[in-house]
């Protein structure tokens, strides 16, 4: 597996265990107005860390599509 790959496995990973444990925490904390507001910034990191892990992956798959072509570039040179 290319190191590429790992790292877009180990981000998904991640973002699996961040979505729980704000899950988690949601559903064990008492209601309150500081509960709300720590609730609502996790819910904020949470949303900016998928776009962020969502425009990470595009540009990952990017950068792999490019890495082939250059290498399938190269070989076809090198059989030449």
């Amino acid at each position: 597996m290319s190191k590429l790959n790992e790292a877009n496995d180990r981000l998904d990973a991640a973002m699996a265990s961040l979505e729980q444990a704000v899950e988690l925490r949601r559903n064990n904390e008492v209601p309150s107005q500081t509960a709300d507001g720590q609730a609502n910034e996790l819910q904020a990191e949470l949303d900016k860390l998928r776009a962020d892990f969502t425009t990470l992956r595009d540009t990952s798959g990017t950068v792999s599509s490019r890495l082939d072509d250059a290498i399938g570039r190269l070989r076809n040179m090198l059989d030449e």
